[in-house]
């Protein structure tokens, strides 16, 4: 590759990289970034001598001034004052790379660069960013070595002549074209290096204290999901059952919960007790949240879910947590602040939230826990619903026997109709205890109603009953709250719940990816003595549409990608003090393991020597003695003289063998070469002293350095060398000749 050739690409591929770790975040408006992709583009082909870039070098200074007025006016207006910045800054790089011309052009357009990767690093937390920094640490190696040659070359390369007044700059062109400056050992080799460089960064990254880089990502929008806010209208979870964007990904310690084949898991998030004309809603009466906190470190604590209880000690708080599951929950901004966690959740760990003016309403169970965006935190579950808990202990359990401020729970609306009360009572007709009668409901849900994501508009009528006896179908959310205030109808406590079930599992790095159209509705009906029971009146056949993940090498490169960029999220990310912690600690176990093993081996070695011992001495000395009988006699055949070997010469050209063995010939003659002699120095001597032969001498030493350091070898130069070797060769002791003058 030419080396004006090499230069280009090497830098716009450096700007490319930043571009893309800009814009690919989302932080720059896609108009922008569309018109900025096109302008970078059409820059490659705008330069000497196809344009006279300086005739419209006002042109794209004033779209800069025009696009810093816009930015300016639009930040004041909006309040993205980063977004629009980023935008300015990728006006100021395509301008720059349209009026590029000497080495200070080139310069600017890398220090833009380098802002649109400073501005990425806050508005792209995505994988996509790690591969775009990548791909600049190596390019930008490339770069700035051909950027330095460059400037070299076009300030200092200079024809001297003994008159410095006559010097003159010679031309740059015919240097920038040839293709002997770089070749492809240059780019491997210094590619190499950015390599190690970025590793010997990576692992810094790793080892250095830190309290986490997470929050330059915290202002990341997510996705604004329906039903984690404080009110929720039926309707809003239908829309979302064929999104398959990822909002939690969650790795569980129970193997039964693990896999393709696992059952599917409840991931329990907003609870709402409050039902008003088809929407669902917290009420003031709802219980708050019990919580017992533990501080477990600096900067982390402890919840530990009390419900209707109260203190309890540090022994049965850990009890609780050794026999529940343990799951860790790598959650994406929602718009919410509920934390999920499997069914019944018993504790929370996470980073202590930071006072603000807005105190958070934890009821119904919630916990929540303010944050703008990705956020890491670890939750143990009692995981259990209705069919896997014993059904005599749930009969048996007093329904009048509630708690304080539970009435909440038995709430109906006056809107709910006649005929959707009685036909509660004629479902459970019979029935003398909860358990019977929410599972009648349930049941009669199951085989007598269908599910569709296509709601028709009740109009006027009530929600509920129009569903129950019109439309006779509905999504999770209708189900969800026909049975709830079908239960309250007959005197069983309830409330909905709005969560995600199932998701799918990732076999490449263990854990369970979460995606919107997982989001789910069903109820928790209240046991006393057992707490709130997961009851789902959604036919089960119908709940997940979007599956565990199919098993075809597209769905499998999927996984395989979100692997990706889970780790990226993990160890870039979310990395804190203490994942820093438990890497050191992962590292330390496996240290200590390989050394077990090798002190394991060691001992199994030395045992096997100590048995064979004898025989393995004996044995080896009767081998050293026979290689010693075998050199020995190999030495007297060659005349009993030590072998020497001799070195090995290098490989030299034609040109090269034939100047030095013509400088071998005048050395004989008296005319030796000294070290620190060049070969046209010496030809020079030759020149002054006036010897035999040296203007054969000096042709042929330009010959040589023509060869050695050129490049240059053709048949006629190498013909034209062997007729000087053999000239030179002719001159023996002929007498040197004398300048005129001379006595």
């Amino acid at each position: 590759m030419r080396f004006a050739q090499a230069h280009k690409v090497t830098s716009y591929l450096t700007v490319s990289a930043a571009f893309l770790a800009l814009v690919s975040g989302g932080g720059v408006s896609p108009l922008a970034a569309l018109l900025g992709l096109f302008g970078f583009i059409g820059s490659w082909f705008w330069e000497a001598p196809r344009v006279q870039v300086e005739r419209w070098s006002w042109l794209f200074t004033a779209l800069s001034v025009v696009a810093l007025a816009w930015g300016v006016v639009a930040a004041v207006a909006t309040g993205d004052y980063l977004g629009e910045g980023a935008g300015f800054l990728v006006v100021l790089t395509v301008a720059r790379a349209f009026t590029r011309r000497a080495a200070k052009d080139w310069q600017q357009l890398y220090l833009l660069a380098f802002l649109m990767l400073v501005a990425g690093s806050v508005l792209n937390g995505d994988l996509i960013y790690g591969v775009c920094f990548l791909v600049f640490v190596v390019s930008t190696t490339w770069t700035l070595i051909l950027f330095h040659l460059r400037r070299e070359m076009e300030d200092n390369f200079l024809l001297k002549h003994a008159d410095p007044r006559a010097s003159e700059r010679v031309e740059v062109r015919r240097i920038l074209e040839s293709r002997r400056i770089v070749d492809r050992r240059f780019f491997v080799g210094t590619g190499l290096v950015s390599l190690g460089v970025f590793l010997l960064a990576t692992l810094m990254f790793l080892s250095i204290p830190r309290v986490g880089v997470g929050f330059l990502f915290r202002g990341k929008s997510g996705l604004n999901m329906v039903g984690f806010s404080d009110s929720v209208k039926l309707g809003g979870h239908g829309r979302l059952k064929t999104d398959d964007t990822i909002v939690m990904r969650i790795e569980v310690s129970d193997p039964a919960l693990r896999g393709r084949s696992a059952p599917y898991t409840y991931w329990r998030g907003a609870a709402l007790d409050l039902y008003r004309h088809g929407e669902w809603s917290r009420s003031r009466r709802a219980p708050d949240t019990r919580l017992q906190i533990e501080r477990t470190g600096p900067n982390r604590q402890r919840r530990y879910l009390l419900g209707t209880g109260s203190h309890i000690g540090s022994d049965v708080m850990q009890l609780r947590r050794q026999q529940a599951v343990r799951q860790e929950v790598w959650l994406e901004p929602l718009g919410s602040d509920i934390l999920f966690g499997a069914s019944n959740p018993v504790a929370f760990e996470t980073d202590i939230p930071m006072r603000s003016g807005r105190m958070l309403q934890e009821r119904n169970d919630e916990v929540q826990l303010r944050h703008d965006g990705p956020l890491h935190y670890t939750v143990w579950s009692d995981v259990a619903v209705a069919g896997s808990l014993d059904a005599a202990a749930l009969r048996a359990a007093a329904s009048d026997d509630l708690p304080r401020g539970f009435d909440t729970y038995l709430q109906v609306p006056p809107e709910i109709t006649r005929r959707t009360r009685e036909k509660a009572r004629e479902i459970t007709a019979g029935a003398d205890n909860a358990y019977d009668k929410a599972v009648r409901l349930r049941d009669w849900l199951h085989h007598n109603l269908s599910y569709t994501l296509d709601q028709r508009d009740p109009g006027g009528e009530e929600h509920i009953d129009y569903f129950l006896f019109e439309g006779r179908a509905g999504h999770c959310e209708y189900f969800a709250s026909a049975f709830a205030i079908m239960a309250r109808s007959v005197g069983v406590p309830t409330r909905t719940v709005i969560g995600f079930l199932g998701g799918e599992w990732n076999e490449y790095d263990g854990y369970i990816a979460v995606r919107a159209g997982d989001a789910h509705s069903w109820t928790e009906v209240w046991f006393p003595g057992h707490g709130w029971v997961t009851f789902d009146a959604t036919p089960p056949g119908e709940v997940d549409r979007l599956g565990r993940g199919a098993s075809g090498w597209r769905a499998s490169f999927g996984r395989w990608l979100d692997t990706l960029r889970f780790q990226w999220n993990k160890w870039v990310i979310d990395y804190d003090i203490y994942q820093q912690l438990e890497l050191f600690r992962s590292v330390g176990r496996r240290f200590k393991g390989g050394a077990s093993s090798l002190r394991d081996g060691w001992t199994s070695v030395e045992g096997w020597l100590a048995r064979r011992w004898p025989w393995l001495v004996g044995g080896g000395s009767v081998i050293m003695l026979g290689v010693g009988l075998w050199l020995r006699r190999r030495q007297r055949r060659r005349g009993g003289g030590p072998v020497v070997r001799a070195p090995r010469s290098r490989q030299l050209s034609e040109l090269a063998m034939l100047y030095e063995r013509a400088a071998r010939r005048l050395a004989r003659r008296g005319h030796r070469r000294q070290p620190s002699m060049t070969p046209r120095e010496l030809a020079r001597q030759l020149e002054e002293r006036n010897v035999a032969g040296a203007a054969e001498m000096a042709e042929l030493t330009e010959l040589y350095y023509a060869a050695a350091w050129g490049g240059l070898a053709t048949d006629d130069m190498r013909a034209r060398a062997r007729l000087l070797a053999a000239t030179l060769d002719e001159i023996r002791d002929h007498p040197a000749r004398r300048a005129p003058g001379q006595t």
